[in-house]
């Protein structure tokens, strides 16, 4: 008769990336999860995501750096706060999850559409001060690739009707008069983020 083994094989940690994360700005409020799944539960898109947010900080946990970068799921939180409204220990989730957006654009883990989006929309805002939804577009698509600039034209109707009905500005808005404290602001704002880096 056949012996079943009674445990797997141990689990073993690596703590540096960890550590890595919990540097972040709110990444030290992972340790705080209690597993308790109130954050899957309410989440609006866990249907579509590789792991909900709890089961993403245990990746986190052990370290599997790989299976973190890899999941759609910071990409696929739409900062509705739900999960964070929720959570019985005050966890800013949604914050975590920008934190890791960011993290995961600087370590060039960054192959989904929304990070394309996210960097547009950064640079259209930094850029002028003010929301031009036409640059917004063309960065992101720019950035995606000749695919992805092929099916915009695919959604040209949709464009063509928007423009019509006045909800998409031909031309960008005049920039921000205070461009200049603006980014001061930005500089500063990095600075502080390389001191606490340290």
């Amino acid at each position: 008769m056949e012996q079943k083994k009674l445990f797997s094989e141990p689990v073993k940690y690596d703590l540096t990336f960890a550590r890595e994360i919990y540097r972040l700005e709110n990444g030290s409020y992972i340790k705080q999860c209690m597993n308790c799944g109130m954050c899957a539960i309410s989440c609006a898109t866990k249907d579509i995501m590789d792991y909900s947010p709890r089961k993403l900080f245990n990746l986190i946990k052990l370290g599997k750096k790989e299976e973190v970068m890899n999941a759609n799921t910071i990409w696929y939180c739409t900062s509705c706060c739900t999960c964070k409204a929720r959570c019985p220990r005050g966890i800013p989730i949604v914050d975590v999850m920008h934190d890791l957006k960011k993290y995961a654009i600087e370590q060039g883990s960054d192959d989904y559409p929304q990070s394309a989006f996210y960097k547009a929309f950064w640079k259209e805002m930094s850029s002028r001060g003010r929301m031009f939804e036409g640059g917004v577009t063309a960065r992101y698509f720019l950035m995606r690739g000749l695919d992805e600039i092929m099916k915009a034209f695919s959604m040209k109707d949709v464009g063509m009707s928007m423009l019509k009905h006045g909800r998409l500005p031909l031309l960008p808005p005049k920039k921000l008069k205070g461009m200049g404290g603006l980014k001061k602001i930005i500089r500063k704002a990095r600075e502080l983020e390389r001191k606490e880096a340290r």
